[in-house]
């Protein structure tokens, strides 16, 4: 995948550094929470993104491909990025995915309680 630029994303008092790619080759060979998103310019210079579904994994290879069971569902919403942030502990990533499903609602995603 091709490095696009950061995705900033504040929760109350949490802050992620998310690193937004395009949907062109692999994904890294670690852990992660990723985004499915659908970019658009902004008048900034860089994309407002529209959220279509998150989740996290052990491998982001494993999980950031055409064969995720979201994938044709997101490219029919518009995806056209992957944004991934990487904590190793499962623990943290299970958290921060929550998290961020209950603050955005992602339309792909089941919502999480």
């Amino acid at each position: 995948m091709a490095r696009i630029g950061p995705m900033n994303i504040n929760v109350g008092n949490n802050k992620y550094q998310f690193v937004v790619y395009d949907l062109n080759g692999p994904a890294y060979n670690v852990p992660g929470v990723y985004i499915f998103s659908k970019g658009r310019p902004n008048a900034q210079g860089g994309n407002t993104h529209q959220i279509l579904y998150i989740g996290e994994t052990e491998t982001l290879k494993d999980r950031v491909t055409p064969n995720h069971e979201k994938w044709d569902d997101a490219l029919r919403q518009g995806m056209n990025y992957v944004s991934i942030y990487v904590p190793y502990s499962a623990e943290t990533r299970q958290g921060i995915e929550k998290e961020l499903i209950q603050h955005f609602k992602p339309p792909l995603n089941d919502l999480i309680v």
